[in-house]
């Protein structure tokens, strides 16, 4: 296959790997991908994935491939929370939330990490779409200030959130939210009950 019938093939798709080519070339091999990296057309990406040499890395597009490296997950933690501008400073890589193991893949533009959760916890989260096949699932604001919660059982005061520079005026429509109230019953979980109790403190100083 010469390398533009290939990449008309490939160019809707955020990313690529051997098996998403196989579906429309099963005899395809891969030793061609090396071929075509070493001449530059296509770069590696992360766990086994590639991206065409000229497709623009925004944060949507990696919210999209932390999505597909590892399925089922979806965006949370501090990525979320700097896509909702809680926290002041984007964030290197994607943080996301996922009901397999807690894993970590590299790449040339940070780290896609996944924190482990039971799969009766993967609620609480919206999709974005971009294009009828760019699309990418991220936590509502309510979701990712739990999950995160949830994940660091060290937050034992409202002083805590000092160190976390967590915008307090983007936070004010959580102390209203009947959706918080909502998903922290599905949680069940006292020692979590407690934390977001420090949070409105925190608010409320």
């Amino acid at each position: 296959m010469r390398f533009r019938e290939f990449e008309s093939r490939v160019e809707k798709l955020p990313a690529f790997n051997i098996n998403d080519v196989r579906k429309f070339d099963p005899g395809f091999h891969r030793p061609q991908l090396n071929y075509w990296q070493d001449r530059g057309y296509i770069r590696p990406l992360a766990g086994g994935y590639y991206m065409l040499a000229d497709q623009p890395v925004t944060e949507a597009f990696l919210f999209m491939m932390a999505n597909k490296l590892y399925a089922p997950s979806y965006v949370s933690l501090e990525s979320a929370l700097a896509y909702y501008q809680i926290i002041p400073e984007s964030v290197l890589g994607v943080t996301s939330i996922s009901s397999r193991k807690t894993q970590q893949f590299e790449s040339d533009w940070g780290s896609f990490s996944y924190r482990s959760v039971k799969p009766v916890y993967m609620f609480g989260y919206q999709v974005v779409e971009i294009s009828s096949q760019r699309k990418f699932a991220i936590a509502r604001l309510e979701k990712a200030v739990l999950d995160y919660l949830y994940l660091h059982p060290e937050i034992q005061a409202a002083a805590d959130f000092e160190g976390l520079r967590w915008r307090r005026t983007e936070l004010q429509t959580l102390v209203e939210s009947a959706l918080l109230g909502t998903y922290l019953d599905i949680f069940d979980k006292q020692a979590l009950a407690k934390r977001v109790e420090h949070l409105m403190r925190y608010l409320d100083a």
